[in-house]
């Protein structure tokens, strides 16, 4: 499970992005502007094994939430919620 420590503090997305995965699940989480101008957290999920550039865009799941504290504790908890609720992403092995 991915952890709110795990998840590094909001400086850190103000300068670039966070990756990583659990089991099959591969996550990037950024920090982006919506179209109301308000910075908010983007967060993708897709099953591995493929990096985000060349996973096939339809199979991203994919979250907003606002960009602060308790908005990057909340992108933690969908992380975790999909990864548990989602067969797919820690049944298959997909690794030698």
């Amino acid at each position: 499970m991915l952890s709110y420590d795990d998840a590094l503090n909001l400086n850190y997305y103000k300068k670039t992005t966070f990756t990583g995965w659990m089991q099959n699940m591969r996550f990037k989480i950024a920090k982006e502007t919506n179209e109301n101008d308000e910075d908010v957290f983007h967060a993708w999920i897709w099953q591995g094994p493929y990096i985000f550039a060349l996973a096939p865009k339809d199979s991203f799941l994919e979250h907003f939430e606002p960009f602060n504290e308790d908005g990057r504790r909340a992108t933690v908890d969908w992380i975790n919620t999909e990864f548990e609720k989602n067969p797919l992403f820690y049944d298959k092995k997909i690794c030698r």
